[in-house]
């Protein structure tokens, strides 16, 4: 998922990796009865009791501070492809402080619906006389206003969430380096300081892999708990809709807010990891990975460790075929979105880079997209059986921090002095959790010696997305790393 025209998948060719699916043993009798893995009961849909609510402050102050602020910066970062400013400022005047969010200004990857506004998708097929506007909010977005949140505009996405750099998007951190993708504007607006909050979407970690490149914090929960409708696809089996923040803690009241899951109540949690299982997959600090990667992570099983909790070392016997499978599955199901935009008339309004990427789907047997359907079965059998004893499961986000946008336009990224390619970098710790349909989280942890941003991800079982945040916020608040601008 890259911005150039290298190969995606790990280890060379299209079909010498397809040939290492075709390896792998499986039961004639264990195919999986239904692609989408359904949601166990949980979340609410109740407003917040008294106090954890966001901080009350005047909703037009809000929106004026976030238009201010992206006036000042975004020249440079490019974080939104569109700013409505007008918009906002009417709905602040409407919204009096109300719902749990008390007028928050937010962004929406514009990938997702804002009613009266276009969803563009970064792409040209849908800008000009083409341009979408939809009549309604997606099903995300209007969770987010009955929360009591002021939309401020669209953030940026790469075409059609196809990759993994969002031009022209840059970091905030260093401009020369890219912010990740595909929710890279969302991202980038959140660490720029532009808003506290944005939707992004995730197919292989496209909330995670710029919220680790910005330094923010990011979180997809499980499947069912935040709605997909009034998304466009990626891949729409591996889709979900996910949240970006400045820190775990924003994190976690805004996923109260939204009813993703339900406020705290009962006996009280132990303080610190006590009690908790950690588990770190086998091969998890293999290289390639850049050196401070590993140590950062190292530290981070140490404060858990001091914080009462319990690591220990889990197998995922077939965790190296996530890459393969999740981008066999993706460029299947992306050609099928995108099969009537193809031809004249319409490839030329691809970007290079998705060309590309549709050109190799095209070569993509029909057999290969089952076979990896297939695996991911036996992946998401293998990722739960590991959470069967553990509570969660910790990995760094990236084996690297931030690339410059010119070291990685032939879609190859340097890690751990040598390059691979971009869906083996970004989908290396990242794609587990879309296969296995888990709900999981990345913050920031610390920098490397340049001051760019290093992200932990954690991974919880199905349903557990509570467990999953509260280890965040814990974290956070031991560590004192709660961002790291």
């Amino acid at each position: 998922m890259g911005s150039g025209t290298g190969a995606p998948l790990s280890g060379g060719p299209l079909h010498a990796d397809l040939e290492r699916l075709y390896g792998i043993a499986l039961e004639e009798a264990g195919l999986p009865g239904a692609l989408f893995q359904g949601d166990p009961a949980g979340g609410t849909s109740s407003p917040l009791p008294a106090g954890r609510a966001w901080p009350a402050s005047d909703p037009v102050e809000q929106v004026e501070r976030a238009l201010e602020r992206i006036a000042a910066t975004d020249g440079e970062i490019r974080a939104w492809a569109l700013v409505d400013a007008e918009g906002a400022r009417a709905e602040a005047e409407r919204n009096g402080g109300r719902g749990p969010l008390r007028g928050l200004p937010v962004g929406v990857k514009d990938l997702i619906d804002v009613a009266g506004l276009p969803t563009t998708a970064g792409s040209r097929h849908l800008g000009g006389p083409r341009r979408r506007v939809p009549a309604a909010d997606a099903g995300c977005v209007a969770r987010l206003r009955a929360a009591g949140a002021v939309v401020v505009g669209k953030t940026t996405t790469h075409e059609y969430a196809f990759g993994g750099t969002t031009p022209p998007t840059r970091n905030p951190h260093d401009t020369a380096r890219i912010p990740g993708g595909s929710s890279g504007g969302s991202a980038a607006a959140v660490a720029a300081g532009h808003v506290r909050l944005a939707l992004g979407s995730d197919t292989g970690g496209s909330v995670r892999i710029p919220s680790a490149y910005c330094g923010t914090a990011g979180f997809v929960p499980s499947p069912g708990r935040l709605p997909g409708d009034g998304v466009l696809p990626l891949a729409w089996s591996l889709d979900r809709v996910g949240l970006i923040t400045a820190t775990a803690g924003d994190l976690a009241l805004s996923a109260y807010a939204l009813g993703i899951i339900p406020p705290p109540g009962g006996a009280a949690r132990p303080a610190g990891f006590e009690g908790l299982r950690i588990g770190v997959p086998a091969g998890t600090l293999d290289e390639p990975i850049d050196p401070c990667i590993g140590a950062a992570f190292e530290r981070a099983l140490a404060t858990v460790r001091d914080l009462g909790g319990e690591v220990v070392d889990v197998e995922i016997p077939h965790g190296w075929a996530g890459v393969t499978a999740g981008m066999t599955i993706i460029l299947g199901e992306c050609l099928d979105y995108h099969r009537e935009r193809r031809g004249p008339g319409g490839d030329e309004l691809f970007g290079a880079d998705v060309r590309a990427m549709l050109d190799l789907a095209e070569e993509v047997p029909a057999g290969a997209y089952v076979r990896a359907q297939r695996v991911r079965h036996l992946l998401r059998g293998e990722a739960l059986a590991a959470l069967a004893g553990v509570d969660l499961l910790a990995t760094p986000t990236m084996p690297c921090v931030a690339p410059r946008a010119d070291a990685v336009a032939d879609g190859m990224v340097p890690v751990g002095g040598t390059e691979v390619t971009m869906a083996a970098a970004h989908l290396r710790y990242n794609i587990l959790a879309n296969l296995a349909a888990l709900p999981c989280g990345t913050q920031p942890l610390g920098t490397d010696r340049d001051g760019l941003p290093i992200g932990l991800q954690w991974v919880a079982a199905p349903g557990r997305d509570e467990t999953l945040i509260s280890a965040m916020t814990t974290f956070a608040q031991s560590t004192g790393r709660t961002h790291v601008r």
